[in-house]
């Protein structure tokens, strides 16, 4: 593995580190309402996932084009990760819940 895939994988979970400590906060000072917080990370990943479809496309007929395949990725990506999370927490439930 490369030097620069490296840094970008650190910088990958170092991300992720920073946006679930955000949650975390954000669940504090409203009131524990968890789900509240999770509804805004899914809406806010939704929106911004659709700003970087269309900046990639440029135009508006490129990114109606490319909507639909933009779409299964990232439900795809989200079924791969939701998965995998799923699967941590079973096999680690009382360590992480402890």
């Amino acid at each position: 593995m490369s030097e620069t895939q490296n840094n970008d994988d650190q910088k990958f979970w170092e991300t992720i580190d920073t946006f679930i400590n955000q949650a975390n906060e954000l669940e504090k000072s409203n009131q524990d309402r968890f789900q509240l917080i999770g509804a805004s990370l899914l809406f806010a990943a939704a929106r911004y996932n659709t700003y970087l479809v269309a900046r990639a496309n440029g135009n508006k007929e490129a990114f109606l084009d490319k909507k639909n395949e933009a779409k299964e990725y990232f439900v795809e990506q989200f079924t791969k990760m939701l998965d995998d999370n799923i699967a941590d927490y079973e096999a680690n439930f009382d360590k992480y819940r402890g």
